[in-house]
């Protein structure tokens, strides 16, 4: 190997190293778990070895944290690393001498600056890409799914949006464990209450654009979940009402799991003025035929909700929905994530 090939080797590997250990770091101060923090490192390497074909150049996908971004992890920027060594055709810096026409090698002459144009736009980001093997097997029959599942259709789901409900958020599922381990008497909970926050996407600029808020509640190897309808009545006075939709009643216990939901509730009402905090209302939804099928009906519930519009507080105040979706949509539902994901 030629000494400026193990120059760049080691230049890479360094570079290839203190990015994992960067990412690794960023990822612990954003209070990722480290399993996904693992995937994130995997997702990374897998690019990194694409440059051992001659005909790939090597890519570095950097990273370009925003705090609001979701629990499903940071956004990849992809950056090209010239080698150098490119092919003889297209590279303009050598020009062969006579002794190295007879010998065969090459003289390297000042290289000209590189052509500076308008940069190609990063391909479109596929969402399931982060997925790992794992998590990609959840979507499987008979497997309850996993929270990076159902953090990823909330995403698709809520970038394409109808414009009636443009004033919706979801909670990532990292937020109800995170809030789940408050502990009111600590010294740090208000901090903690507030770092919560994060988990609120897409994120919030004004609190009077929003209507609703999708709460996926993990708990006890279960999922149900909560709505959050903020309405106006009259001028600026705006109500909250907090619903629980759950397909398999008595393992998630409002009083339990509602009391952590009402407690960040009740320390970020300052932000929309003057709410009600009643009891929180559970609603009847079709009933799970199994014991795995709980975060497809989170998922499909949030689906057909969403398409319901500018009705969907009615509907949810005279516990109106219990016929909107059925087992047969579940299916449906878990068959179509399967198919998109299975070829990623």
């Amino acid at each position: 190997m030629k000494m400026e090939d193990q120059s760049l080797r080691s230049l890479l590997e360094h570079t290839h190293n203190r990015l994992v250990q960067e990412l690794e770091e960023e990822g612990r101060n954003f209070g990722l778990e480290e399993s996904y923090i693992e995937r994130m490192v995997s997702v990374f390497n897998d690019h990194i070895n694409k440059t051992g074909d001659k005909n790939v150049k090597p890519m570095v996908y950097l990273r370009d944290w925003d705090e609001n971004a979701d629990a499903a992890g940071p956004s990849y920027v992809p950056m090209e690393i010239s080698s150098g060594h490119d092919d003889d055709d297209n590279d303009e810096t050598y020009q062969p001498t006579a002794k190295s026409k007879a010998s065969g090698s090459r003289k390297r002459v000042a290289h000209k600056p590189p052509r500076r144009g308008l940069r190609k736009p990063a391909p479109p980001r596929n969402p399931w890409i982060t997925l790992s093997p794992e998590t990609k097997k959840s979507v499987q029959p008979k497997i309850m799914v996993r929270e990076d599942i159902i953090n990823t259709f909330m995403e698709v789901t809520f970038s394409q949006l109808p414009p009636s409900m443009t004033g919706s958020r979801y909670l990532s599922t990292y937020w109800f464990p995170k809030v789940e381990a408050i502990r009111m008497d600590k010294l740090d909970w208000v901090g903690q209450m507030e770092a919560a926050r994060k988990w609120i996407l897409p994120s919030i600029v004004d609190w009077a654009e929003v209507h609703f808020m999708f709460i996926p509640i993990h708990s006890q190897f279960h999922w149900s979940l909560m709505i959050v309808h903020i309405s106006t009545i009259t001028g600026d006075q705006r109500f909250i009402n907090v619903y629980h939709l759950d397909s398999n009643p008595g393992i998630h216990m409002i009083d339990r799991v509602g009391t952590h939901v009402q407690a960040w509730l009740r320390h970020i009402v300052k932000n929309i003025g003057q709410p009600f905090m009643g009891r929180i209302v559970p609603v009847k939804v079709v009933k799970q035929q199994n014991t795995y099928d709980c975060g497809v009906h989170v998922m499909a519930l949030t689906r057909r909700l969403i398409e319901q519009g500018e009705s969907l507080g009615r509907l949810l105040a005279k516990d109106g929905i219990r016929k909107l979706i059925k087992v047969a949509d579940v299916k449906q539902l878990r068959n179509e994530i399967l198919e998109y994901v299975s070829p990623v």
